[in-house]
C-alpha cells in the first residue's frame, strides 16, 4: 500500500481518493474529516449513516447539518484542543463524538478528525464510557471513583446534561469545590437546578457514602422551624412527638446538609445557624446537655444576599461565614448551546425512548428558542415543550411553533426592541401618515427581533402569516434592501 501522510491541506483534501478511505470505509465507527474553516473533506459511510446525512455533504460546513457544531468542532478549531461531547444534528440524530485538531511540524491547525460513536450502545455502556473518559482527564485512580459514586439516585456532574462553555465551567470548578470540607454558597435564579448541582457536590465529595440532607427553609414554618433543624426532645413543646426527633443537622451527621433558600431563615434562626457552623453543636430542644455534628453544608439562595445584609434582612457575620466557595449556575440565557440536549432529554423523560426517537424539532423552534429570555430557566423549557409535546398531533412528529404555548409568544413579544425615538414628526403629517409610520416600526422591529422568520415574527405581532406578507408588500419590506432601513 502507497504511503500517504495527513500533515497537509492539500493531504486532507485528496483524502477520499486515499488509501486511507479504504481502512476508514471497514470501521463501524463513523469517521469524519474537517477543514481549518469547518467544511467537510471527507466523511466514511458509517458517519453517513449514523447521522442521515446526504453522501454530497463534501464542501459544505458542520453548521449546517449539526446543532452541536459550535461547541464541538468549531470549539476543537478556536482552542486547538481535542473536544469530546454529544453530537446532534438538525434532523435529530445523535451521536457521541471525539474531535481531534490536526497540526503540522510548526503547530498550525489545518483540519479535525471526527471519531463517533452511536448512542445504540446503551445507556449503561454509554454511562461508563463518560465515566472512564472523566477520570482519565483527572488523573485519578478509577475504582476510587467508582466507589464513591454509589450515591443511589443523586445526581453527579456527569449526570448534569449541558455541555456548553458555561456550564463545563460550572462543573469544573465544581468537581474542585466538592473536594473541600468548607461551606458552598450556590447562587442563582429560579430553575436553574440549584438542588441538582448540590446533590453532584455531595456525590463528588469524600462524603458521597454519607446522608445528604434537604432542608427547604421557605417551606418551614417559622414555629417549628427550630424542632425541624435541631430536634426536641419528647414532651418539648404541644404537639411533640413523645419519643422525641432528630433535627436535620442530627440525621446530616458524617454528610452533607443542603439548605434551600437559605434567605428566608429568620434573624433569630441565622444567629443559631452561625453558631452551629461555628461550633458544630446542636442545641436540641428540651435535651439536657449538648451534641454535636459532624456535617458539610451547602446552602443556596436566588436572592442577593450582600443586598439582604444592607437591608438588615440578613446577618453579615453568617453571610460571610457562608460565602467562602461560592457558585454561580449560570441562567439558560448563558447557555443556549444546551437547549438541544435539554429538549431530547425532556422530550425522552416525558414520551418514552421509543416515541423521543420519532419526535424531531424544527429548526423554526430552536430559532425561537434562541430569542426566547427563559425567565423560569431550565424548569420553563421543560414546561413548554411538555406544552408542545401533549399539543402534537398523534400523528405528528415535528414539533413546531404553532405547538408552543400562547404565554410564550406574549414574552416573546415583551422582549422585542422598541422603536427608537425619533423627531417629532412635521406639521403636515396627518393622523393616518402617523399611524402607518407607526405600524411599520412594529413591522421592523418583530422581523429584526425574529431575524427576519415570517412565521414567528407573525406569532410575535399576533397576526396571520398571509397578513404580515399583506403588510410587509405594503410597505415594500419584502426586498433584502427593506432590511437596513
Amino acid at each position: 500500500m502507497p504511503q500517504h501522510k495527513l500533515n497537509t491541506p492539500s493531504a486532507l483534501e485528496s483524502l477520499a481518493e486515499s488509501d486511507y478511505a479504504r481502512v476508514f470505509e471497514l470501521l463501524h465507527t463513523g469517521i469524519a474529516v474537517m477543514s481549518a474553516t469547518g467544511m467537510f473533506l471527507y466523511c466514511n459511510q458509517a458517519f453517513l449513516d449514523m447521522f442521515n446525512l446526504p453522501s454530497d455533504i463534501r464542501g459544505r460546513h458542520v453548521s449546517e447539518f449539526f446543532l452541536t457544531g459550535e461547541q464541538g468542532v468549531m470549539a476543537t478549531i478556536h482552542t486547538r484542543k481535542p473536544t469530546f461531547c454529544s453530537s446532534l444534528t438538525t434532523t435529530n440524530a445523535q451521536g457521541i463524538s471525539f474531535r481531534y485538531p490536526l497540526l503540522d511540524d510548526k503547530g498550525k491547525l489545518f483540519g479535525v478528525i471526527i471519531e463517533s460513536i452511536s448512542p445504540s450502545i446503551g445507556r449503561e455502556r454509554m454511562e461508563k464510557l463518560l465515566d472512564t473518559i472523566h477520570d482519565l482527564e483527572e488523573k485519578s485512580n478509577y475504582f476510587e471513583q467508582k466507589a464513591r459514586k454509589k450515591t443511589g439516585s443523586l445526581y453527579t456532574f456527569e449526570s448534569i446534561i449541558g455541555e456548553s462553555p458555561a456550564t463545563m465551567a460550572l462543573k469544573d470548578k465544581g468537581r474542585r469545590f466538592a473536594k473541600s470540607e468548607e461551606p458552598i454558597l450556590l447562587l442563582g435564579e429560579s430553575g436553574t437546578g440549584k438542588e441538582l448541582v448540590a446533590q453532584a457536590l455531595h456525590s463528588a465529595s469524600l462524603r458521597a457514602d454519607k446522608p445528604f440532607v434537604t432542608v427547604n427553609c421557605a417551606a418551614l414554618p417559622h414555629d417549628l422551624m427550630e424542632a425541624e433543624l435541631f430536634g426536641h426532645e419528647g414532651g418539648a413543646f404541644t404537639g411533640a412527638k413523645s419519643g422525641g426527633s432528630k433535627g436535620k443537622f442530627e440525621l446530616a451527621d458524617k454528610g452533607t446538609i443542603f439548605l434551600d433558600e437559605i434567605g428566608e431563615l429568620p434573624l433569630a434562626m441565622q444567629a443559631k445557624l452561625l453558631r452551629v457552623l461555628e461550633s458544630g453543636e446542636i442545641q436540641k430542644l428540651a435535651h439536657k446537655g449538648h451534641l454535636h455534628s459532624d456535617f458539610r453544608l451547602i446552602a443556596a439562595t436566588n436572592r442577593n444576599l450582600e443586598q439582604c445584609v444592607e437591608e438588615g434582612t440578613f446577618r453579615e457575620d453568617l453571610y460571610h461565614r457562608l460565602n467562602i466557595l461560592e457558585l454561580t449556575i449560570p441562567p439558560l440565557r448563558e447557555r443556549l448551546s444546551d437547549i438541544p440536549l435539554l429538549a431530547r432529554h425532556f422530550i425522552e423523560l416525558h414520551a418514552g425512548p421509543r416515541r423521543a426517537r420519532e419526535v424531531q424539532i424544527s429548526n423554526e423552534l430552536y430559532r425561537a428558542f434562541g430569542l426566547y429570555p427563559w425567565h423560569g430557566n431550565i424548569r420553563e423549557l421543560k414546561n413548554v415543550l411538555t406544552y408542545a409535546l401533549f399539543c402534537l398531533e398523534e400523528d405528528g412528529n415535528v414539533l413546531l411553533t404553532r405547538h408552543l404555548p400562547e404565554r410564550f409568544f406574549r414574552e416573546l413579544r415583551n422582549e422585542q426592541p422598541e422603536p427608537k425615538q425619533e423627531e417629532l414628526p412635521p406639521d403636515n403629517l396627518n393622523m393616518n401618515e402617523a399611524s402607518a409610520q407607526a405600524e411599520r416600526k412594529a413591522l421592523l422591529a418583530a422581523l429584526s427581533g425574529t431575524k427576519y422568520n415570517k412565521s414567528l415574527a407573525a406569532r410575535v405581532l399576533g397576526i396571520s402569516r398571509n397578513k404580515l406578507y399583506k403588510k410587509m408588500r405594503e410597505f415594500d419590506l419584502l426586498s433584502p434592501s427593506a432590511r437596513n432601513n
